[in-house]
């Protein structure tokens, strides 16, 4: 009576986490048993791309399923289901022959599914071609292709004349090689290269930063040409908003919006162009670029489709030929995403499992999988007890406990969260599921 729900919770943990399941024939802990592994990562030769291994083990459990790259584990899920599929990205690899090593296991316990050599044989991955050289109308510049791996057998390039800030990019005839002569078509634009990089297992393009905007020749300023809307100055003050505030944080699916002022000394400009940017905070979507106007009394409003975390930035150029933008502002928008959580059976008694299972429902999840914590309610705090994956594609997980030492009628309260830290590479902002409770008695 006087062991606290932490006490008896912490206590169950030395018994069973989750995965383990009573053998009600010997009162033991069964074997995953693995077997009828299968699979384009097990098929020898030389492996690129994402390479796959599929195998069996006892269904009755869940187990973590890993695998280790030259000692190293790469890829580790929770599987229940009686099959494992994992999958391999080998682009991230070095090329070369290296050990892997595939097992399955629960608490200290593993099991080796497969174990032996493979080699890598990709396209060339990296790359992060600089361009160096005077940005005026005359000079040359020059592009550094980056540093490749595996070494490339062949690199192109192709610059190309775009807008200011890096948009509507086009390919310039004729400028193919590591090194360009800015001509007087260049003048107020800015430029980029695109290197490829490729060998005999394929080509990979990686594109640089632009230059920002080209001068006239000899570096002299370009002469400020037509004023961008009604009342345009130098002076020019850009006020933007999401909310109340330059940051906000919503629900998926929740509506977000940017609204805001452009202004000369107090007086509006109606008519104005913005360049705005929607640039993702993490994971694997591009920036993507729209254009704004300001009304007669210089305000402007855009509604942020769904998506990600974003870093929103808007840009004023008073007039075509400026070199550098007038006015600029930047915002943060947060999503996010939701969890969906339910918690099985609604009651129960000592010495039975409980299940809970989900799904997180938002967007990209890298191929490591989504790190979650189990949390469960200990007074009026949140603690945290063990941590599980969400699946890369579907998003859900599932997560068992078998309760051993629960000594009088209890009723726990758990739920699912995203660690308060975030998550590197996941563009969503932390979260927790609603909570969900199971009634035990002993």
């Amino acid at each position: 009576m006087g062991e606290s729900k932490l006490a008896r919770f912490a206590g169950a943990a030395a018994v069973v986490i989750a995965l383990a399941i009573v053998n009600s024939a010997h009162g033991a802990e069964p074997s995953p048993d693995p077997s009828d592994v299968t699979g384009s990562m097990i098929g020898g030769g030389e492996l690129s791309g994402t390479v796959e291994i599929d195998f069996l083990f006892n269904p009755t459990g869940s187990y973590t399923a890993t695998i280790a790259v030259d000692g190293t584990t790469i890829v580790s899920q929770v599987e229940n289901q009686g099959s494992a599929h994992l999958y391999l990205d080998t682009a991230t690899l070095v090329d070369g022959t290296h050990q892997l090593d595939v097992e399955i296991g629960y608490g200290t316990d593993t099991s080796t599914v497969w174990s032996g050599a493979i080699d890598t044989l990709n396209a060339p991955q990296g790359g992060l071609p600089a361009i160096s050289g005077s940005s005026a109308v005359g000079a040359t510049l020059t592009a550094s292709a980056g540093f490749w791996q595996p070494a490339p057998s062949a690199i192109s390039y192709q610059w190309e004349r775009c807008g200011l800030g890096g948009v509507a990019c086009a390919p310039i005839n004729g400028a193919t090689a590591s090194t360009y002569l800015l001509t007087d078509a260049d003048s107020n634009a800015d430029l980029e290269v695109e290197v490829v990089a490729g060998n005999a297992s394929g080509s990979t393009t990686a594109r640089s930063a632009p230059t920002g905007a080209i001068a006239g020749p000899g570096g002299a300023a370009i002469a400020s040409g037509s004023a961008n809307g009604s009342g345009a100055c130098a002076d020019a003050r850009l006020s933007a908003r999401l909310g109340d505030s330059d940051s906000e944080t919503v629900t998926i699916g929740q509506r977000a919006s940017v609204h805001g002022v452009l202004a000369c000394d107090g007086t509006p400009i109606a008519g104005a162009t913005l360049d705005l940017a929607l640039a993702p905070s993490s994971g694997a979507s591009a920036t993507a670029y729209t254009e704004v106007q300001t009304a007669a009394d210089g305000s402007f409003g855009y509604a942020v489709p769904p998506g990600p975390s974003r870093d929103i930035t808007l840009t004023y150029s008073a007039f075509s030929g400026a070199a550098t933008p007038t006015a600029v502002a930047t915002l943060a928008l947060r999503v996010r995403p939701r969890i969906a959580l339910a918690i099985t059976p609604s009651s129960t008694t000592n010495g039975h499992t409980m299940e809970l299972s989900g799904r997180v429902l938002g967007g990209y999840i890298s191929a490591r999988g989504l790190p979650l914590e189990i949390e469960y309610r200990e007074g009026r705090h949140w603690m945290i007890y063990t941590e599980i994956l969400a699946q890369p594609r579907s998003g859900s997980f599932r997560w068992r406990y078998t309760f051993r030492r629960t000594t009088e009628s209890i009723t726990y309260s758990f739920r699912v969260a995203i660690p308060t830290s975030g998550v590197a590479g996941y563009p969503y902002a932390p979260v927790t599921s609603a909570p969900r409770s199971i009634h035990v008695d002993p």
